[in-house]
């Protein structure tokens, strides 16, 4: 019960880093992730945490707005499914946010 708390709060951490700063934020909530955290498998966690944070924002902007159809005019442009430009979206923020949680702890090592 309190890693998933854990979890759920990384992922809104993300996601509110990323809606007020951008999307560069994304290392730097990672970067101190890894560096704080004593999780053995804090990057995959900080990964699946930050895709999930900006499935969030997605979600939102489908509610809020024509995001479909943004979506799919872009997917169309690009000439692939409009699956492939979601999960491309999503698989973002997990590279990011995989970078930064791997590399701070290497550097406060150092």
């Amino acid at each position: 019960m309190r890693t998933a708390v854990k979890l759920i709060l990384l992922a809104e951490a993300f996601a509110v880093a990323t809606f007020g700063l951008g999307w560069w934020s994304v290392p730097i909530v990672a970067a101190l992730w890894g560096a704080l955290s004593r999780e053995p498998r804090r990057a995959i966690l900080a990964g699946v945490c930050a895709a999930a944070g900006w499935l969030t924002l997605l979600i939102l902007d489908v509610v809020r707005g024509s995001v479909g159809v943004m979506g799919t005019q872009l997917a169309d442009v690009m000439s692939v499914p409009t699956a492939v430009l979601y999960f491309v979206t999503l698989l973002f923020p997990a590279l990011l946010a995989w970078c930064g949680a791997v590399l701070a702890p290497q550097l406060r090592r150092s």
